[in-house]
């Protein structure tokens, strides 16, 4: 599927914004665009849907898939087995990228640019927190959703997890539900899910 390119004017409409506020998102390098030659800034469908999924706003059915990129980062193999085994239902919700490396965590998420990551705290080449603080330091990466997860689950460790830049600390093994609930998955797609008011 070739990536349809949109105006600021574009996306205003589709989202019902003005085009002053899709300018600042802009500016502030939290949406993700290009100048053409001419000095017009156009927006990639897949940079939008990103964006939209990151803030939490309803994917307008013309963007297509509002699947969730997820990057889960753990040391051992078999935690990244159950991991992707317990995500399997959720298949056309949420794509997998599995690494047990923290270090090649870095490298990939410049890379794939996922919407959030699952980051073991306790790994041996670079810890969680460490992965984290690396990530928050970019300013291209702000969008990305840091989530970490570790088997000694404390009030301090979710408090160092947050301050590393991380929106949550979930116990091991994890809860796929928690991890949904943290990307409001059901809001993204559609109507079938409707918020209770």
């Amino acid at each position: 599927m070739t990536d349809q390119l949109y105006t600021t004017h574009d996306i205003s409409r589709l989202l019902q914004v003005d085009p002053s506020t899709v300018s600042k998102w802009i500016d502030r390098g939290i949406l993700m665009a290009f100048r053409t030659p001419g000095g017009h800034r156009r927006v990639r469908s897949a940079d939008l849907r990103t964006f939209l999924i990151t803030h939490q706003m309803p994917v307008p059915e013309e963007l297509g898939s509002s699947t969730v990129r997820l990057l889960v980062v753990d040391d051992e193999r078999q935690v990244l087995d159950a991991i992707k085994r317990a995500f399997k239902p959720y298949a056309n919700q949420v794509e997998l990228q599995t690494t047990t490396s923290g270090v090649e965590a870095l490298l990939l998420v410049s890379e794939q640019k996922p919407h959030g990551m699952l980051i073991d705290l306790n790994m041996p080449d670079i810890d969680g927190i460490e992965v984290c603080r690396r990530i928050r330091a970019r300013k291209q990466m702000e969008g990305v959703r840091l989530i970490t997860m570790t088997s000694a689950h404390s009030p301090e460790v979710v408090e160092s997890s947050k301050q590393a830049g991380a929106v949550a600390c979930l116990p091991k093994p994890l809860d796929v539900q928690q991890v949904l609930d943290l990307f409001r998955v059901p809001l993204a797609l559609g109507a079938n899910t409707a918020v209770k008011r």
